[in-house]
């Protein structure tokens, strides 16, 4: 078995757990220490690089070159509670910048009630949901929309009259009629009292006004040097076409089922690339305003209580092609994972932060002259074309008529 030891600062040398076959930066991230804060020697003098294999005749010793107490922060994470299916964690900073890891331990129906509890919550600290109101929302089937289906039902009920008004819509493609989960929508939506429509695929060409439809759309532009482009050209369709259905049902609010996941990855975007995706969880777009009321809910908590309130696990759906595509989206998911468990409740940090800080969007409302949707005039956009990127998208390649 290897030796590795890691030397402190202040000279304390802490055994580490490697196993057969590591590598330094395996045996490393396996004790909670990134390999950027220390520089590794086998022996006493022989630097050895991340991905060096451990010798087990050896000893190797990791000396910390940053200043911070990696040995406070690594007790943090040190835990072996087994006590319930589900144990939540929160890192509580205090005003002092004191650090404490709260745990939670909770089976699948305590799980499900938080959830409710922080749904509920958020609905009502930052206004989502008015008396009265009128929503639409996206309903799939899958975990997400489901879950949003069914936390905004329990809003309901629990607020009573005069309650909000909840329309549900499902885009039908081209295996709808066969997928068990088009199926499940239609029952859940009737199981918890909310109005269900099947929106056909041909809306999204009378909306876009397209020659063919967006399904054979989306596997065309698979085969293109614009591939990379294909999710963001399925996501912005959708969302247009639901706006379109708030419209025929007369609601001006639009729920979607984005997740604590969903949003810091796009937050990461935003932050990297200098592009204003909006406050959260109340985002005005045009005549309609976004609700996101699963923001502060990570996405393996949605997975429990999708669990325990429909006594299923959820069914895995294998992605469309494009949802792979591109690789940068994948790896802020990645990082937006990797950051929850690094500093779990980050979110209630930087999404109320974030909306202190997004910047006005007042005049930045710019329409669409083919699909009519509303688009954000972006600080570093040029001159305005007319059109939306992905409108732009789709006649660059001879798919809208004119």
């Amino acid at each position: 078995m290897p030796i590795l030891s890691l030397l402190d600062r202040r000279g304390g040398l802490h055994t580490l757990i490697a196993q057969p076959g590591d590598t330094v930066a395996a045996a490393l991230l396996r004790n909670s220490i990134p390999p950027t804060s220390v520089v590794t020697t086998r022996g006493e003098e022989t630097i050895v690089s991340d991905g060096h294999v451990l010798d087990p005749a050896e000893t190797y010793v990791a000396r910390l070159i940053e200043g911070y107490d990696i040995e406070g922060i690594r007790r943090l994470f040190e835990s072996r509670d087994t006590s319930a299916e589900y144990v939540r964690r929160r890192l509580r900073v205090s005003p002092t910048g004191a650090l404490d890891m709260e745990r939670t331990p909770l089976d699948l129906e305590g799980a499900a009630e938080y959830v409710e509890g922080v749904v509920r919550d958020t609905i009502g600290e930052f206004g989502l949901l008015p008396a009265g109101d009128k929503v639409v929302l996206g309903l799939s089937g899958g975990v997400d929309s489901g879950s949003l289906l069914m936390l905004l039902a329990a809003y309901r009920d629990a607020i009573g009259a005069p309650g909000i008004e909840i329309n549900a819509a499902t885009f039908q493609d081209f295996d709808s009629k066969w997928s068990e989960t088009f199926e499940f929508a239609a029952r859940l939506a009737d199981r918890h009292g909310v109005r269900h429509d099947v929106v056909p695929a041909e809306r999204a060409e009378e909306v876009f006004h397209l020659n063919r439809p967006m399904a054979q759309i989306l596997m065309h532009l698979m085969e293109t040097e614009d591939s990379h482009l294909a999710m963001y050209a399925d996501h912005h369709s959708t969302r247009r076409v639901l706006e379109v259905y708030a419209d025929d049902v007369g609601a001006a609010t639009v729920a979607l089922g984005l997740h604590t996941t969903d949003l810091l990855a796009g937050m990461l975007n935003a932050q990297t690339t200098g592009f204003d995706v909006g406050p959260v969880p109340r985002r005005p777009v045009g005549p309609y305003t976004y609700v996101l009321p699963l923001a502060f809910v990570p996405k393996r908590e949605l997975h429990l209580y999708y669990t325990h309130r429909t006594g299923h696990t959820p069914k895995q759906t294998t992605p469309n092609q494009w949802e792979f595509n591109p690789g940068d989206r994948n790896f802020y998911y990645y990082l937006a994972d990797q950051i929850q468990w690094c500093w779990p409740g980050v979110e209630t940090w930087m999404f109320t932060a974030h909306a202190r800080t997004a910047p006005d969007r007042a005049g930045r409302f710019l329409t669409c002259e083919n699909c009519g949707g509303t688009v954000v005039a972006q600080p570093s956009a040029g001159d305005w074309p007319g059109v939306c990127d992905v409108c732009a998208l789709l006649d660059r390649h001879g798919w809208i008529e004119h």
